[in-house]
């Protein structure tokens, strides 16, 4: 299967040992998906009930957790109905379960034995988990100051963990100067957009096949809003929705460079540290894609402060819901779109809880005794 460069339109075969293309831009898959619901695997209650859509198959694989179907529930958010699909419930406790457990089995297909990952934590938790199923030697490079619960579960693993001080990107290039293997970055490799879009599917089934009329997410380096904006167009090509969702990313006015990129603003920004450490990025590496994507199904990037997280993250808690800050920023920007009236009452309207609560318990007690 092929890789193509959406930004030089560079294109290089399954053999290509690289991380990104040789533009700087990051690669992607590049092949048509032909799938209906006919094609649902009816007693695979997984993700992989929808394998016909995915570059791995149901057959292939030699880590799996039985990730996927995650619960998509009714709530009552600032007066309006909305739903919740709850990614904490994954089985290393967030959301990044759907990209890394295709790129892991692709490179243990590929017979990749040992490989590096750098990580704000959910992505290095999830990673070090699957290689070790797939028999793989995994180093995991984090910044400090990752949540406990998150560096426990490196640890619990027979990964390798390193603690990079200073932001997140010192952490990143830290991994790509000591690369001990298969660099097996899921901001980088194209199979884990491939695994991220299973939620689209899942989405889809939940609401009586067809598509909510908004999508409100996280957005770090864009994995989430990619992944469903690919999984939608694809059931659209396939005739089994008549519309795409409008998606709509939410960053910390902290650390917003998608929003800045997606508004056009070219202001000097000095960025700040978040709450919201799954998101606590400087930039994107699918940044042009993104703001493209989200674009096109009509959604729109918003920004909320870090008062608006904290708010959210105690609302979200006394509802029975005990998520990362990170995912509440996503009930943070529902906030903002109810209150300036951006969604309707009327709308089917789908919030995306990215990371369990429990990775983060010491930071959200501090939190919610604010």
């Amino acid at each position: 299967m092929d890789y193509i460069c959406k930004r030089c339109d560079a294109r290089y075969d399954d053999s290509y040992e690289g991380w990104r293309c040789g533009c700087g831009g990051s690669l992607w898959l590049d092949w048509e998906v032909k799938f209906s619901r006919e094609d649902i695997r009816e007693n695979d209650f997984t993700l992989w009930r929808y394998d016909k859509a995915y570059p791995v198959k149901k057959e292939e694989l030699v880590s799996t957790f039985g990730e996927g179907m995650t619960p998509l529930t009714e709530e009552t958010w600032d007066d309006y109905k909305i739903y919740i699909k709850n990614d904490a419930l994954m089985p290393t406790g967030s959301f990044k379960d759907r990209g890394v457990v295709m790129m892991i089995n692709h490179l243990a297909l590929k017979g990749i034995k040992v490989i590096t990952e750098d990580s704000s934590g959910n992505a290095g938790a999830s990673v070090a988990e699957y290689a070790t199923k797939a028999g793989m030697d995994c180093s995991i490079f984090a910044p400090e100051g990752t949540s406990e619960g998150k560096v426990a579960q490196v640890i619990s693993s027979k990964a390798k963990l390193n603690l990079i001080a200073g932001p997140r990107e010192n952490t990143a290039r830290a991994a790509q100067t000591s690369i001990d293997g298969f660099y097996a970055s899921h901001n980088w490799n194209p199979y884990f957009i491939e695994g991220v879009k299973s939620m689209a599917y899942e989405i889809w089934e939940q609401m009586g096949f067809s598509a909510p009329d908004n999508i409100i997410c996280p957005i770090g380096n864009g994995s989430i809003g990619l992944g469903l904006a690919q999984g939608f167009n694809e059931l659209l090509a396939n005739g089994e929705v008549d519309k795409l969702p409008r998606i709509f990313g939410v960053q910390s006015e902290n650390r917003n460079s998608v929003y800045r990129e997606f508004h056009g603003i070219k202001d000097e920004f000095e960025p700040k540290p978040t709450i919201a450490e799954g998101i606590a990025l400087l930039s994107s590496s699918k940044s042009k894609e993104l703001v493209e994507a989200i674009r096109a199904t009509k959604g729109e990037m918003v920004q909320v402060t870090e008062e608006d997280i904290i708010k959210a993250l105690k609302a979200i808690c006394k509802k029975g819901y005990y998520i990362e800050p990170t995912s509440a920023t996503a009930f943070a920007g529902a906030s903002h779109l109810i209150r300036d009236k951006k969604i309707s009452p009327k709308d089917k309207t789908v919030v995306i809880v990215s990371g369990n609560g429990l990775k983060a318990s010491e930071k959200i007690l501090k939190y919610i005794n604010i």
